[in-house]
């Protein structure tokens, strides 16, 4: 079966590829029998073509998706710059959950020197979100994304005009710098991209991982992202 398939194969890369053989008129024709016959003798091969033709496209479209997120100039990064290992997290300052995940986030990379986080702003949740997620880009703009994301993670309360200039103050940012950056639309870009690539990957909501290849939506546990990372790190 293997031997006859591999036939078909090759009739079907001659008859396609005319500059790698020539043939006469005639033995084109006894060559396009040959394979009708063969898939009216066995249509199930036909049937495992198709599929496994969309199965590569579908993974063509997966890769393609998850390279969208791995454009991430201009977003804020926490854990060693210069890390082999990099999980991307979209987030939204509103959210409870992103919260929970944060506190997860530095366990982890306190422990592990070898992690960098790349956090994908995401904010979904309310026109704060936006307003946040600007002041952490122009906090990662003066080179205090770090300190700044985690006062803010860490702060109680709704998220105002006023809340985000304390921390900006807090963090010792230049508040003339600050203001400039979140009152200006070049931060648009950035958060219009990682809009497109999180749902390029089929994120709807926050928090969301991406580890290696492996897409994981909501707030999952220390030791759940340490199996992850060690198996991705066992298949790089």
């Amino acid at each position: 079966m293997r031997q006859i398939f591999y036939f078909f194969t090759l009739c079907l890369i001659l008859m396609t590829h005319p500059t790698k053989a020539e043939f006469s008129e005639l033995e084109k024709q006894q060559i396009q029998k040959i394979i009708e016959r063969y898939l009216n003798q066995n249509p199930e091969i036909l049937f495992d073509l198709i599929v496994n033709y969309s199965n590569q496209k579908s993974e063509y479209a997966k890769q393609n998706a998850i390279s969208l997120t791995y454009d991430s100039e201009g977003d804020g990064m926490i854990g060693n710059p210069d890390a082999s290992f990099i999980i991307y997290e979209y987030s939204d300052y509103n959210c409870g959950y992103c919260k929970r995940l944060f506190t997860t986030l530095q366990t982890l990379i306190m422990e592990d020197d070898d992690l960098l986080i790349i956090v994908k702003e995401f904010p979904i949740l309310a026109k704060s979100s936006v307003l946040a997620a600007k002041a952490a880009l122009a906090a990662e703009e003066q080179g205090k994304f770090a300190e700044y994301h985690l006062t803010l993670m860490t702060s109680v309360g709704g998220i105002t005009e006023d809340s985000l200039q304390t921390i900006a103050t807090i963090v010792g940012l230049d508040l003339s710098l600050f203001n400039e950056a979140i009152s200006s639309d070049r931060f648009d870009k950035i958060l219009q991209r990682n809009m497109e690539s999180g749902r390029a990957i089929g994120i709807e909501g926050t928090p969301a991982l991406l580890i290696g290849e492996q897409i994981i939506p909501g707030a999952i546990g220390l030791d759940e992202i340490k199996a992850l990372i060690e198996t991705e790190r066992k298949n790089s």
